[in-house]
This record gives C-alpha cells, structure tokens and sequence, in this order.
C-alpha cells in the first residue's frame, strides 16, 4: 500500500492527466472523459488518508474499528474520511457496519492501481525510455512497460560492445517456447532462434510485417525457416505496420530493444528479465498485443 500512495504523489501523475489545465484524453487512465471524472480523480488523489481507505477497501471489507487499527489514526480523522468518500458514492456502509467499495469505487481504485504500476516503470526504465523514441508506441501498450519493472538495463561498452546482443543469444539458444515481436531484421538473431528450436524442438510465435518476413524469406536461412514452417515449429503472422519494439519473450527470459528514432534499431542497450516469476507477465503482454494488433 506504502508505494502506491507514494507513485500517486509522484509529480508525474498530473502530468499524464493534464496539461496547461486541459484534460488529456489518455489510454494510461481509462475513462477520464470529462471534467467530473477528472475532479473526482482528483478529489481522491490529493488526500493521502482518502487514498489509502479507498485502497485498503479495494482489497477487503472493513469496519471502522479495523481501518482505525491499520492507520494508526484517530476515530474522527477515519470517520470524516470515509463519509467523504462516501459523499461520492466511492464507498458504502453495510448493516453490519462493514464498509467497502462501490462500484465506481471499484472502477477507480482499479485503474489508479495500474496507472500507479505504469509510472512505477516509467520511475525504473525512466533513462532507457529517454534515450529511446517512443512516440510510434501507442499508449495502450506503452502503459503495459510495468512489466518491466526490476528488469535489468544490459548496455554496451568500450570493451563489450554487443554485450546487449551476446546476452540475448545466450538466452535464446537456451529457450524451447518463444514469441517475438519483430520489427527487424537480423540473420544473427534469426539464425540462433532457428538453431534453438531445432534443438529443444522448440516453437516460435513471431508478428512481423511483409517486409521483414520477406527479407526473412531471402536470407541465406531460408530453407532452414520454411523446413521449421512446414514442420509447425515457426508460425509467422504478418501485419501492415508495427510499433517499434522489438520484443521476445521465452522460458528462459523477456527481453526488450527499442529504436532511436522512426528507422534507426538500437541494439545497445536492452532492458532484460530473467526471473520466472516475471514470464507469465510478458507471455500475457505478447498475447494481449498479438489479439488487439490482429483484429
């Protein structure tokens, strides 16, 4: 709870939410369409106490004797700040004196609680971002970087200089089940996944667009890619456009590179998970992106 109220007062939030005193219509906070909405946004997230009832009754039910218990704070101070969540509908008392939240409440806690994980990456990963353009991601995606969050920075330098590149083909040539998102093309990259399926008899998931399956086609690899293609160890799904990110995700690791501008790959610097507890996230990122960019 502590580090959600501390990201809410992070000075970056309104930033997201306005600008010059104009509401930002913004995929990192869902549903704030008018300025009603965003009052209400800010009615919770200038009080710290209003903030933290509002959390602490997102997780569970509680009477008042409990809240005052967590908070360590005095009867009237608990007392005001739930009738003032009450007085907008945020919250609501039961018989059995047990208060939780509404569903507006619900609603509202639900979507801080991921914009506070979105500004958490944004905090990790702020000098890989600023170092990077980002502008051809678009939000609803870039807001899913949280999954990146205590991932490691693996740069290059002066006596490693595609230290980001060996990293990644340590990992892939260890991965059986891997999904990519692929904006580029690299013989390199492409030779040490298709030599890691053959391997592990592995399978490769891959969105990319016509222009680099073709330079895939053509590559000196090719009858190796269509041998897997044919076999089902490699299933291509070709779009008109994608973001620039180049994004893997396997058994082993999730790895991602971004560009330093509209056409420029910037395979220095590669931001790297490798702790199993992460995976499932990336997975469900690769997944949720593959289902919105295929419609």
């Amino acid at each position: 709870m502590k580090s959600y109220v501390e990201t809410m007062f992070h000075s970056k939030t309104l930033y997201i939410l306005t600008e010059g005193g104009i509401i930002i219509k913004s995929d990192y906070f869902d549903g704030i369409n008018d300025l009603d909405d965003f009052n209400l946004l800010k009615f919770v997230v200038t009080s710290e106490l209003r903030l933290k009832l509002l959390f602490s009754l997102y997780e569970s039910s509680k009477t008042i004797k409990e809240l005052e218990s967590e908070f360590n704070r005095k009867p009237g101070n608990i007392s005001r700040g739930l009738n003032e969540l009450r007085s907008c509908k945020l919250i609501q008392k039961f018989p059995n004196k047990l208060y939780a939240v509404s569903s507006i409440g619900f609603l509202l806690a639900k979507n801080l609680e991921h914009l506070m994980y979105t500004l958490k990456s944004i905090d990790s990963n702020g000098e890989f971002l600023e170092n990077h353009s980002i502008k051809t991601i678009p939000n609803k995606f870039l807001k899913e970087l949280s999954i990146f969050n205590g991932s490691t920075v693996i740069k290059s330098t002066i006596t490693e200089f595609a230290k980001p590149i060996n990293v990644y083909l340590e990992n892939i040539k260890n991965s059986t089940y891997i999904c990519i998102i692929l904006p580029v093309f690299s013989k390199i990259f492409m030779d040490a996944i298709s030599e890691a399926l053959i391997n592990h008899d592995g399978y490769l998931d891959v969105i990319t667009t016509k222009n680099i399956y073709d330079l895939v086609a053509k590559s000196d690899s090719d009858k190796i890619i269509k041998a897997l293609v044919r076999d089902k160890k490699i299933n291509f799904y070709i779009v008109d456009d994608l973001p620039n990110i180049f994004f893997t995700v396997s058994d082993v690791f999730a790895s991602l590179f971004l560009f330093f501008d509209d056409v420029v790959f910037d395979n220095s610097e590669m931001l790297l998970l490798d702790d199993k507890s992460d995976l499932n996230d990336a997975y469900r990122f690769y997944r949720y992106f593959k289902e919105d960019i295929l419609k």
